[in-house]
């Protein structure tokens, strides 16, 4: 009788416990907090700027080809001036068709001696008459893409340069003219200038054949201070149809993580590096749209980052994919691209049916460069990296897709809101950017086994 009481009483309670957690769960809505209401037309704009297509375009290199030898210009600011020079070069001509490379050439047929703008990702054909001074007058049919542009010095004359658009990924080409003595002497002085940085050429596979300086180069490395971007609101009211729906929940934890929802889409913010933010947007919709192109995309994110003065430090465009219509716009420094993990130093869109579906930015802005003096390093040369690839070839050799130097972002426990910026040679390795001394610790590992 007395072990059938105790079970009575155990039933008893384990239902009344069940009872309290179904109401307690029917009851239950997070901790959020009203964003008060917002003023739509002072609060869509960041302290940032808006920019043209020709200022964000931007690029990788400038290769001087002379024959068998190779060079570069001799630092970061006068690349930019030469690309600037060559965007107010007037063509004469330019085809409005697409050639394609025939089947006993194999490649484009470019003259031994040039000047090669190298982009780091494909642009549409369609951008030139933007990027460049082209006189568009009849119709053009380019539908492919390029990201490399050689300006072609011929022996015979003098008073023409001849230009080819072409890429590392497809056989096209479209061939133009510039007729202009002074740009071929420009282009011809610049080549044999004695401050050039020589390069080597290095084939890594079949595919891939890399300029890379055959000599140590000296860089500055410096400390930046970032300021946070405390107000969102104007992305708030960008990125919501109905800014007065949208509710903050309270961050709890130490992240000081905010989520911030209307229901179906959803802004996050956190911190990153070492204490500055990022943020990342969610747009949860789906649609059986087709792909959008290149020139789309680059088309949209520019107008959608303008829309909002997002472009609050210098950024250049970095890749496209029109496969997930992905774009990205990575941050420079001193005219170099920042690494680091995580991609925290990008602005990353994807695109759908011409809506954001997802956009990754930082929160902050580097303000002041903290060194009082210059401090310089010497970055290893192209060759000894490439020696330690083709000591592990059989390891990496065959993922190597490009390489260059940039800023690794160097984060410090002891010192926050600020990141340290050192020169180091940056492998892109399927698909993916990773320092030199990633590979490094790779063969270090291994060994260790």
């Amino acid at each position: 009788m007395i072990i059938e009481n105790i079970k009575t009483a155990v039933l008893f309670i384990l239902v009344g416990t069940s009872l309290l957690l179904t109401l307690a769960l029917w009851n239950y809505q997070p901790t959020y907090e009203e964003l008060g209401q917002p003023t739509y037309l002072e609060e869509t704009r960041m302290d940032g700027d808006s920019r043209q297509l020709t200022e964000l375009i931007h690029p990788r290199n400038i290769y001087f080809h002379n024959y068998s030898r190779h060079s570069q210009p001799p630092s970061p600011e006068d690349l930019s001036q030469l690309f600037h020079d060559t965007r107010t070069w007037s063509f004469t001509s330019i085809q409005p068709f697409v050639s394609e490379v025939s089947e006993e050439d194999e490649e484009v047929d470019i003259l031994p001696r040039s000047m090669e703008v190298r982009f780091p990702d494909e642009l549409p054909l369609e951008l030139i008459g933007n990027i460049f001074t082209i006189n568009q007058g009849e119709r053009t049919f380019w539908n492919q893409n390029f990201d490399r542009v050689y300006f072609q010095l011929s022996d015979d004359n003098n008073e023409i340069v001849h230009v080819t658009f072409t890429s590392g990924e497809h056989d096209s080409y479209v061939d133009g003219e510039i007729q202009s003595t002074s740009v071929y002497e420009y282009i011809e002085n610049l080549m044999n200038r004695e401050e050039n940085i020589p390069l080597q050429a290095y084939q890594f596979n079949e595919e891939i054949t890399l300029y890379l300086p055959s000599e140590r180069v000296e860089i500055p490395s410096y400390t930046l201070l970032t300021d946070e971007i405390r107000d969102i609101q104007p992305l708030i009211n960008n990125l919501f149809n109905n800014p007065s729906m949208v509710r903050r929940q309270v961050p709890s934890g130490q992240n000081e993580e905010s989520y911030y929802t209307d229901g179906s889409r959803a802004l996050t913010t956190k911190r990153v590096l070492q204490n500055e933010r990022a943020m990342q947007f969610d747009n949860p919709f789906s649609t059986d749209s087709p792909s959008m192109t290149r020139y789309e995309i680059i088309r949209r994110s520019i107008e959608f980052t303008n829309d909002h003065d997002g472009w609050t430090d210098e950024f250049y465009l970095d890749t496209i994919d029109d496969e997930s219509n992905e774009i990205g716009y990575r941050m420079y420094y001193d005219g170099l691209p920042l690494f680091d993990i995580g991609n925290h130093t990008m602005i990353q869109q994807t695109w759908e049916d011409n809506r954001i579906r997802q956009f990754l930015r930082p929160l902050f802005v580097t303000s002041t460069n903290f060194q009082s003096e210059e401090q310089v390093r010497t970055v290893q040369s192209g060759d000894s990296v490439y020696a330690f690839f083709e000591a592990h070839q059989e390891q990496f050799s065959h993922d190597v897709q490009d390489m260059r130097v940039g800023y690794e972002v160097i984060t410090r426990s002891d010192a926050e809101n600020a990141l340290f910026l050192e020169p180091e040679w940056h492998i892109k390795y399927n698909g993916q950017w990773q320092p030199f001394s990633y590979f490094e610790s790779m063969v270090q590992t291994r060994s260790d086994e």
